[in-house]
């Protein structure tokens, strides 16, 4: 006897296929080759039409169309709402999430359902597979061997066998299965019209489907090449149960409520994405007392992009420019690398070093020589590089990105304004609307006497202060510039892009810049040890005024790029006149004279600096001869065993 979750269903079924079409009016399923299975799902409700006898059999279904036929064919209990991308509001949201509450459908890495997504074959099989084990369905079924499902995962295909041992999936003559194939409504009416008869079959009518156990809030699930979540069956009340399930099981990560909140260490990467601010703060401590810097947030990929180090269910730990930091979990969206898209890569292009990020592309300075041209490299530091298949490849560091602020350029004004007018010539000439009469109205024009003046009598480089203007005003063409004569974005937060300080002249944002912002006693980003100073280098997000700077987290490799840029077209005077280094020590006293007076202390590791000439011995001690960050001096002495110097890209 039938059992009353299928008294109904099936007797349709089984019903409506002898029923003549003859019967009923015309409509577009009549002849078709899967007439009998769809016109069944019809008249049983599974699957509905669009009016006047339209049924669209060949159209391609949808994830969120197969997840709702399943749902009904079945009669599935209402579910939770469990995915962003599949609203309330949404006809199909009560299919789909009464198919997730089942464990019928899982999400991507990204939280995400993907509705719109054609399903293929391989999916359909898995939704079924999972259909059949709520429904209890335990049956013995053979290996298949075709021959395009030898790279699937092994959930994917020992959910086809079974489909093929059941005769609810069928493959074709050339012993293929084409799991990657989308599937039409009418194979879908047909897939789910055999897998309710297999049922049928089986038990006789079918034992009652259990109500769904409660989804625990922590789940684990493998990732699939691209990037979409197969969860195991049992979920967990807390973290420390599923990571050791994770672990136990051989799975790949942890989802709380079907976020990713824990993989494998270094397995993916993490995007900043704050409900509700523009920039997420980064922690040098898992209890977030200290937030050391900030980036850029974004709801979607192209945010800054972090690589993933661990986690718990408390923290994320994340590296970026050379450094790892903690960010809050409300705050990182973690994506295993199969399901990252648009990771950003480094190349060698022509010589260069070129950076293709979300946001779009940059030249950083040379490429260091163990690149080969036009490979994928990955870094999330800018000087040690990854190939494609994770192996690290070398070191290299950017020479204008780590040079100290308090060296002099070689180039004199003129030389200066010559390539302020050659490069606004080549964005005039671009065509492009925003630089129309940039060689007439540009507000970098004539800035030459400016920078080396305050090169001279403020100790900032004339390079770097060009670089900046350059970067941060568009080549002195942005609204900001051309308005407000702010070349700088000098109180322009992201909060607030609209608005910012207002000057006279350009001229008088560059006294600005280095009397408020880099010379400020109190926390000037080039005086050693304010709030703000963390190295006097354009830098990363570890060390250099990038630390506080701007939120993206590429802003000192970009100025580094222009200032490359500019010595090139000028002969490249400029280029490795200093030999690099940083320190390596906390609380490194710069010295008047070896064994002198102290100048000032770095209380930070890792600050970027210039030698002066070769090291020199003294009662002892080796002594490097630096370029000092005090105003008062030009230059000073550090023992040189803590100082690591730099290998640099050429």
């Amino acid at each position: 006897m039938q059992k009353k979750f299928f008294a109904v269903i099936m007797s349709l079924v089984l019903l409506f296929p002898f029923l003549s079409p003859l019967n009923a009016k015309a409509d577009d399923i009549t002849g078709i080759t899967l007439e009998k299975e769809m016109r069944a799902m019809v008249e049983a409700g599974v699957m509905q039409g669009y009016g006047d006898g339209i049924y669209k059999p060949n159209q391609q279904v949808t994830r969120a169309e197969f997840a709702t036929f399943i749902s009904r064919a079945l009669k599935l209990p209402e579910g939770a709402s469990t995915f962003p991308d599949v609203p309330k509001s949404s006809k199909l949201s009560y299919g789909v999430n009464a198919a997730a509450a089942a464990k019928i459908v899982n999400g991507y890495s990204d939280g995400k359902f993907h509705p719109e997504l054609p399903i293929t074959r391989k999916d359909m099989a898995l939704m079924i597979n999972n259909a059949l084990n709520y429904l209890n369905v335990d049956t013995t079924y053979d290996k298949s061997s075709f021959s395009d499902t030898a790279e699937l995962s092994s959930t994917h295909k020992n959910a086809i066998d079974k489909s093929v041992s059941l005769k609810i999936i069928s493959g074709f003559p050339d012993n293929t299965f084409r799991p990657n194939d989308q599937a039409t409504r009418a194979q879908a009416s047909a897939f789910i019209y055999r897998m309710l008869e297999a049922v049928e079959n089986l038990n006789g009518g079918g034992t009652t489907p259990p109500k769904p156990e409660p989804i625990k809030p922590y789940q684990v699930a493998n990732v699939d090449s691209t990037g979409k979540l197969t969860y195991a069956s049992t979920s967990y009340d807390s973290f420390e149960e599923a990571k050791r399930a994770m672990t136990s099981q051989g799975q790949e990560v942890v989802t709380l409520n079907q976020k990713i909140i824990y993989m494998k260490e270094n397995s993916g990467v993490v995007y900043a994405k704050s409900k509700s601010a523009s920039t997420v703060n980064l922690y040098t401590d898992p209890s977030f007392k200290t937030a050391k810097t900030y980036v850029s947030s974004s709801s979607t990929y192209g945010s800054t992009e972090l690589q993933y180090v661990t986690s718990t269910d408390q923290y994320v730990q994340v590296y970026l420019g050379g450094e790892n930091y903690y960010m809050k979990p409300a705050d990182a969206l973690l994506v295993p690398f199969e399901g990252a898209k648009n990771l950003s890569y480094f190349k060698n292009v022509n010589g260069s070093l070129v950076h293709s990020t979300g946001n779009g592309s940059y030249t950083a300075g040379v490429a260091p020589s163990f690149m080969s041209s036009n490979q994928k490299y990955y870094s999330w530091d800018g000087f040690t590089f990854y190939n494609e298949q994770g192996n690290k490849v070398g070191t290299a560091y950017q020479y204008f990105q780590f040079l100290s602020a308090r060296t002099t350029s070689n180039y004199t004004a003129a030389e200066l304004d010559s390539y302020i007018m050659k490069v606004l010539a080549e964005k005039e000439a671009t065509g492009l609307a925003k630089y129309k009469d940039a060689t007439k109205k540009s507000k970098i024009i004539g800035l030459g006497s400016t920078l080396k003046k305050v090169e001279a009598e403020k100790r900032v480089n004339a390079l770097m202060i060009l670089g900046m203007a350059t970067h941060e005003s568009d080549y002195g063409m942005s609204e900001h510039a051309l308005k407000n004569n702010n070349l700088f974005g000098l109180k322009v937060y992201d909060s607030a892009p609209d608005k910012g300080a207002k000057f006279d002249k350009p001229q008088d944002s560059v006294v600005a810049l280095v009397n408020d912002y880099m010379n400020l006693a109190t926390g000037g980003y080039l005086m050693p040890n304010t709030w703000r100073a963390y190295g006097s280098a354009p830098g990363t997000k570890a060390n250099g005024i990038n630390v506080k700077y701007a939120s993206d987290a590429w802003w000192g490799a970009k100025l580094g790029g222009h200032m490359y840029r500019i010595d090139q077209a000028l002969g490249g005077k400029d280029f490795g006149k200093y030999q690099l280094g940083i320190t390596n020590t906390e609380g490194l006293n710069v010295r008047h004279t070896p064994n002198g007076n102290i100048q000032y202390q770095y209380k930070l590791k890792g600050m970027p600096v210039a030698y002066l000439g070769s090291p020199t011995t003294s009662a002892g001690t080796t002594w490097q001869k630096i370029v000092s960050d005090d105003l008062k001096y030009k230059e000073g002495y550090v023992n040189s065993r803590y100082l690591t110097t730099l290998p640099i890209a050429k």
